[in-house]
């Protein structure tokens, strides 16, 4: 068992999930998004309207239900903490399957 502060899981781009077992996985081991999708030039974050990368990454994710919606993981979890039981893709309304994204996204 290793231990780790939660302000250098995020600066050393780990991820930890709030969920089950509680698990958190270090940058080489931790969870991708498996959707296949690529941001549109100049695409947007949806929650912040600041400009996203190009790809998906650690900082840029996507919904993966409609494959349309953007977003920073910072922003992400911020909105996921001010939804609370009503977190869902602000672009497609997906719920099941967007939060059991998220979680496992940390």
């Amino acid at each position: 068992d290793r231990s780790f502060h939660l302000p250098c899981a995020s600066q050393g781009e780990c991820v930890t999930q709030f969920f089950g077992l509680y698990r958190s996985f270090c940058w080489q081991h931790r969870p991708e998004q498996a959707v296949q999708a690529t941001p549109e030039k100049d695409s947007t974050c949806i929650v912040c309207l600041e400009l996203v990368e190009d790809k998906k990454s650690y900082r840029t994710m996507v919904c993966p239900a409609c494959r349309h919606a953007w977003f920073h993981r910072s922003c992400i979890q911020k909105q996921a903490i001010h939804a609370g039981v009503r977190f869902r893709c602000l672009h497609c309304q997906s719920k099941d399957q967007f939060v059991m994204e998220m979680l496992t996204m940390g």
